[in-house]
């Protein structure tokens, strides 16, 4: 079982709280083989990235070197189980951990889950190290992110910069996080925590912990314009641990995330509680009669405020769970029980414009839940989105990512068979004279409409 929380800390000392969670911190180093361009440039390290010297010239067919990097875990079962980033172990070959009490394993990747960040490595037993598995391991007790306000003060625990057992402290300075896609290399889709707390290289997969000596969140992420720690710093909440465990505990390296099938939105002040926004047809919400436009002031007998916190108190249901729900319904309340149900990742279907015509040099995507997060949309929303650009093509004198698709001339655009069959009518390919044709898009909320004049269409 799971350590008991320790009690709070005196005003002039955190030592009750880091002395006993520093042990359960663990520093992680990792190996892997890759081909050696030749060239000296960057090596992405999760968020981070640094600068790699050209210590080995030879351009093409030079041979395999190893990279290496480093991380840092947290113990959270006795028997060793250990949690840390995706992204820190996505690409090892080898992985080591050292504990703080000098015990050292190799570890072998349990669980992976890239759309968290997260992932459960366990100790490699062999005949030579079983004697320190005698006893078990120190471990950390799981709080909860839900729970954390800003203006709690958190310790944050890692090997940062390679400073095993580093520990640094700050307070809550956000919950809520989404990353910006454009400005790091992470695919995090959850929200996050943000602290001031200093974490740096080296911390992901570190500690943040609170007062009680709970693992409130794992350290994952910086936002910096130097490269360094502004006070800028994220971690996954421990919430979403919790399917993690379950798919070691099943044995199985598929992760079941709990979703009700809805999304959600803000109420203006004073108005209190979560808006649902959309109800996915057929999902489990859809399914208990939840309707579009009910506000939700209750989750299993507790008061809900702010989207972010109902998804994560969602994420510690189980799948197949019944939870029930106060619904606010214009001017009457409404109690409904709904079935906890398994999100489902969606496979992206895109489209790449090559044909001579205005969306040449275009990717376009039919909208799906992933996308919509990347791209800030509603997240039941559906159409088509631009999602890339070619360089110089002709879309890209028009169009930006992120656009959507709504009428190519008379049609309207909902699918990419809409799209493709839009463009062999308007552009036929046999065609002699110049076509012209009105284009649609809605871009940050604004209808855009463009009148185009395009010659005769050809293959490319």
């Amino acid at each position: 079982g799971q350590s008991k929380p320790r009690p709070m800390v005196s005003r002039h000392s955190y030592k009750e709280v880091v002395q006993p969670s520093l042990q359960a911190v663990v520093s992680i180093y990792t190996s892997a083989k890759v081909k050696k361009e030749g060239k000296s440039g960057k090596f992405s390290f999760g968020p981070f990235i640094f600068d790699m010297p050209d210590d080995n010239p030879g351009g093409a067919g030079a041979p395999e070197k190893t990279r290496q990097a480093l991380g840092s875990g947290v113990i959270v079962r006795k028997d060793g189980l250990v949690i840390t980033n995706h992204h820190v172990i996505k690409q090892a070959d080898e992985i080591k951990v050292v504990l703080n009490d000098g015990r050292f394993f190799d570890a072998e990747v349990i669980v992976s889950d890239p759309d968290t960040d997260l992932a459960a490595l366990r100790f490699i037993k062999t005949d030579k190290n079983k004697e320190f598995f005698k006893g078990g391991f120190p471990e950390m007790s799981l709080g909860r992110g839900d729970t954390c306000e800003v203006g709690d003060v958190v310790i944050a625990i890692g090997n940062n910069l390679g400073l095993q057992g580093t520990v640094t402290q700050g307070i809550i300075s956000a919950v809520g996080r989404f990353m910006d896609k454009k400005r790091s290399l992470s695919k995090i889709s959850v929200p996050l925590i943000q602290t001031s707390a200093s974490i740096n290289p080296g911390s992901s997969g570190g500690a943040l912990v609170n007062m009680k000596g709970e693992l409130v969140g794992i350290n994952t992420a910086i936002v910096t314009p130097s490269g360094g720690n502004v006070g800028l710093a994220f971690a996954v909440p421990s919430n979403y641990i919790s399917p993690v465990l379950a798919a070691v505990d099943f044995n199985t390296k598929k992760i079941q995330r709990p979703y009700i099938g809805c999304s959600l939105g803000k109420l203006s002040y004073p108005s209190k509680g979560v808006l649902i926004h959309s109800v996915k047809p057929g999902g489990p919400a859809d399914a208990a009669g939840v309707k579009a436009k009910d506000v939700v002031m209750e989750l299993d007998g507790h008061s809900v405020h702010d989207s972010d916190r109902f998804l994560m108190r969602i994420s510690l249901k189980k799948i197949g769970e019944s939870v029930r729900l106060k619904v606010q319904r214009g001017k009457k309340s409404k109690l409904v029980s709904v079935v906890i149900g398994e999100w489902q990742q969606t496979e992206n279907k895109i489209l790449v414009v090559k044909d001579r015509n205005p969306l040449q040099g275009a990717t376009l995507a039919e909208m799906n839940p992933d996308l919509n997060t990347q791209f800030k949309r509603e997240a039941l929303a559906t159409g088509i989105l631009l999602t890339k650009i070619e360089p110089n093509s002709p879309a890209a004198t028009l169009f930006r990512t992120g656009d959507q698709i709504m009428r190519i001339g008379n049609h309207k655009i909902d699918t990419l068979e809409n799209v493709t069959t839009a463009l062999d009518k308007l552009f036929p390919k046999k065609a002699e004279t110049p076509s012209v044709v009105n284009i649609r898009v809605l871009r940050a909320g604004v209808v855009i409409e463009f009148r185009l004049s395009v010659g005769p269409r050809s293959k490319l």
